[in-house]
């Protein structure tokens, strides 16, 4: 049997795939920005599909109203579409305010961490 020797790039793309296998801990700003994104994400997802909604209502009545020539109806679906789209980011900013508070000891903790280690370093 030959013997095979890894030249410095075998040897890189070994550790690479290695690295996938071996269990690891994650480190404080992993944790800390996982946190973050779990207070922030529900509140732009709920926020953005209430947006959505209310654009494309507002949008069906104005066009009921500029290509159609329908006022009435028009305007009673621009109206509500309207308010839905205003109201999407005042429940995005109620979402995330509840999710900040319920979750900020404990990122301020990691976070008071992750900025020790860096003034230790």
């Amino acid at each position: 049997m030959s013997e095979y020797r890894a030249n410095a790039q075998d040897q890189q793309k070994a550790e690479n795939i290695r690295r996938q296998y071996v269990s690891r801990e994650e480190n404080k700003m992993e944790q800390l920005q996982k946190l973050d994104s779990k207070v922030k994400l529900p509140g732009k997802i709920v926020g953005s599909i209430l947006g959505i909604i209310g654009a494309l209502v507002m949008g069906a009545g104005m066009s009921l109203v500029m290509v159609w020539g329908d006022m009435t109806m028009g305007l009673a679906l621009s109206i509500p579409g309207l308010v839905v789209l205003l109201l999407a980011f005042l429940v995005y900013h109620l979402i995330t305010s509840s999710r900040k508070k319920k979750y900020a000891a404990e990122i301020m903790r990691l976070s008071d961490d992750v900025m020790q280690k860096k003034e230790d370093a």
